[in-house]
């Protein structure tokens, strides 16, 4: 009986293990300013487990208000996006972040334009909801679990004209990979969908979106 007990023991161990529940989590320091931004290592991928909060010439926060960069990281251009990540580190590409979104969901969509995953926005996106004072999403029917530990916060997003919006609505985040010359991929979680979104159209190069850094 006792063998028994520990062959399920073993079973479950390994089960855990090789569905994601053992994602690894650690730390960084950015050298440049001081910040230090939790991590975690999902399949064989690091990524930080914090937007970027590094201040470049061309990012802001939202509403430019000092306490909405702690909270919720800057918001970049494309462009200076492409050169924000400590050394080490770097902007994903579309397929890096295909890779992320496969390792979480093996059914998703790399190709879509659109829905890519039905589960892997939930999986992501931190706990709580604003109304409750537990967390920063807007409250609907599909909460998210955070069971991946990347805690994806709604940070919003600012429009070339200086305009702000979508907070604690949607978290955009850039890739490296262009589309055409004044668009690229990105993501983009939704307050009241588990799905996340792949897509190209709607959001320019100079609107300021947030950006999670990936390890070289």
């Amino acid at each position: 009986m006792n063998k028994m007990k520990a062959c399920l023991l073993i079973m479950m161990v390994m089960l855990v293990f090789f569905t994601g529940g053992c994602n690894r989590k650690g730390e960084i320091t950015d050298e440049r300013d001081g910040q230090t931004y939790q991590t975690v290592t999902l399949g064989d991928q690091t990524w930080l487990a914090q937007n970027l909060n590094y201040e470049t010439d061309t990012s802001w926060c939202y509403e430019d208000a000092p306490a909405n960069c702690e909270t919720y990281g800057r918001l970049y251009t494309w462009e200076e996006a492409l050169t924000a990540c400590p050394a080490g580190w770097h902007l994903p590409s579309d397929e890096e972040w295909a890779t992320l979104i496969k390792y979480l969901d093996p059914k998703a969509d790399s190709n879509a334009v659109g829905v890519e995953s039905e589960i892997a926005g939930s999986m992501m996106k931190t706990r709580g909801t604003l109304e409750k004072g537990t967390g920063l999403w807007l409250d609907s029917d599909t909460p998210g679990t955070n069971s991946s530990g990347m805690s994806v916060v709604p940070g919003g997003a600012r429009w070339p004209d200086g305009a702000y919006l979508i907070l604690n609505m949607h978290a955009i985040y850039w890739t490296s990979t262009e589309y055409d010359a004044d668009t690229v991929w990105f993501r983009i979680f939704d307050y009241g969908l588990k799905a996340l979104y792949r897509d190209h159209s709607g959001v320019t190069k100079d609107m300021g979106v947030s950006v999670r850094c990936v390890m070289d």
